[in-house]
């Protein structure tokens, strides 16, 4: 018996080895180790990146350009990547998906293309995309009302504003034309609260669902009130569903274009289905162009040659120039935006999961240059931001911002990317950059210039990256 004992325990022993040599080998032939003192949450990781987005630089630059983040069970939970060749196959790859946003949105936002996969992603965006089209967007008659109001505004503050609070309240009225089609100045129509109360509710909702998101559901009820989100979201849902309403009763409208709920309202399941997509949409739409504009003002404060050659150009081309085909081909703002978007993108990473075992082309091996295995269930970051910041691509200078960098320099799909890649793509891109466009050619035609008054950047990635130190600006009158 005693023998028997041997044998087994000898077998048990080798079994043993042989587990723990085979995942020696498995582990040296994936990504370096992000090494962590918190190996079931990572959140030694986590908040230190979201409070300073460039901390997500100062990781990559120490582990290289694809490393993991483990856990206990697990020796790589989650894969953070910069190459270039890995981010194209994570966010153009059907291998990856996004769904796993719908515990922290869902109740928020409910389901919609910010956090559906596959079918049901194909449906939200197919509903969507009409209202993108150029006839629908390239009208800028709200616009311009939203740009006589920022001009007033900055006049009556002899030039000192906070330009992130200022375009934040003014854009939030033009996403209200735009998506929901109705005009946030007018009152006694029926609406359950004015726009300025919606717009103050929104920010608190959007916080917690950002925290939901960050930490998850259980951990996020210790840190906020589970029955004042429910409260902010079934406040914010009834907003959004007076707008549906009114595009179901086809309220007579002066409106030139087609706004979204008109355009979803009829192809939605319900109106729990619509309101998700026109919420979703307000999500991803409002800060692109508020950030952007913002992003370009604080960085053209450093620059006022360039300042100075938009004034020229304006008042060459005059009242020409504000028009969607004009705006779109000039090259000094585009180079503006451009050159904005690569040195600080709304934007700066991407997440997805992983939905089946799959393969990443470069990581792996002694060298972190092969290919190696992804399992079902990895979660991956891409950041964007750290491909745009490679001297390889922009030049030993690609930590500055130069606009004129893009007179010569022409990156691939997968070296710029700061409206996503691949299907996922963003559909108001166009839009976005013809709305920031427009907002600062309004300004440099009526200010001299700008100067920075905040003189400090650092980035808060809750959400979008934007400056959390804010966005004070002077302009000359």
């Amino acid at each position: 018996m005693q023998q028997l004992y041997l044998i087994i325990g000898s077998i048990l022993a080798c079994h043993v080895s042989y587990l723990f040599i085979r995942r020696r080998i498995r582990v040296r032939s994936l990504p370096p180790k992000f090494w962590t003192w918190d190996p079931i949450m990572n959140f030694d990781w986590i908040i230190p990146t979201v409070m300073d987005a460039r901390k997500q630089l100062t990781y990559l630059e120490k582990y290289g350009d694809t490393y993991r983040l483990p856990k206990l069970t697990n020796p790589m939970t989650t894969i953070v990547t910069r190459n270039p060749e890995n981010v194209h196959a994570i966010n153009t790859g059907k291998e990856w998906g996004i769904e796993f946003r719908k515990p922290g949105m869902g109740e928020m936002l409910g389901m919609g293309f910010l956090c559906a996969d596959d079918a049901e992603w194909m449906r939200s965006r197919k509903m969507l995309r009409p209202a993108f089209n150029r006839p629908n967007i390239d009208n800028f008659e709200v616009l311009e009302g939203v740009a006589d109001g920022l001009v007033r505004k900055i006049e009556e503050a002899d030039g000192k504003v906070e330009m992130g609070a200022l375009l934040y309240d003014a854009l939030m009225h033009s996403s209200m034309h735009f998506i929901l089609g109705i005009d946030s100045t007018k009152k006694n129509d029926g609406r359950p609260m004015d726009a300025q109360t919606f717009n103050k509710l929104w920010q608190e909702g959007v916080l917690g669902m950002g925290i939901r998101l960050l930490f998850g559901r259980s951990v996020s009820r210790l840190l906020l009130p589970s029955a004042r989100y429910t409260y902010v979201c079934n406040q914010l849902h009834s907003f959004i569903d007076f707008a549906i309403e009114r595009q179901e009763k086809h309220l007579p409208s002066d409106r030139k274009t087609s706004p979204m709920a008109e355009i979803v309202t009829p192809q939605a399941k319900d109106r729990a289905d619509a309101r998700a997509q026109l919420m979703q949409t307000m999500l991803a739409s409002q800060d692109t162009t508020g950030v952007l504009t913002c992003n370009a003002i604080q960085l053209l404060s450093s620059r006022p040659d360039i300042w100075a050659q938009l004034r020229a150009e304006v008042s060459a081309a005059g009242a020409e120039l504000f028009t969607w085909e004009r705006l779109r081909a000039n090259p000094t703002i585009q180079n503006i935006l451009s050159e904005t978007l690569r040195l600080r993108p709304v934007f700066p990473q991407f997440g997805r999961l992983a939905l089946r075992d799959t393969v990443l082309p470069s990581g792996g091996g002694p060298s972190h240059d092969q290919p190696f295995p992804i399992p079902k269930g990895t979660f991956a970051i891409t950041s964007t931001w750290g491909i745009h910041l490679s001297k390889e691509i922009y030049g030993p200078d690609a930590d500055e911002w130069k606009p004129e960098r893009w007179d010569s320099v022409k990156p691939s799909s997968k070296e710029f990317a700061a409206f996503g890649q691949g299907p996922r793509a963003c559909l108001g891109k166009d839009k976005a950059l013809a709305e920031a466009a427009y907002l600062l050619m309004r300004l440099v035609k009526r200010f001299e210039g700008v100067g920075d008054v905040t003189r400090e950047w650092k980035p808060d990635s809750t959400f979008s990256m934007k400056n959390s130190k804010g966005y004070k600006v002077a302009f000359k009158i």
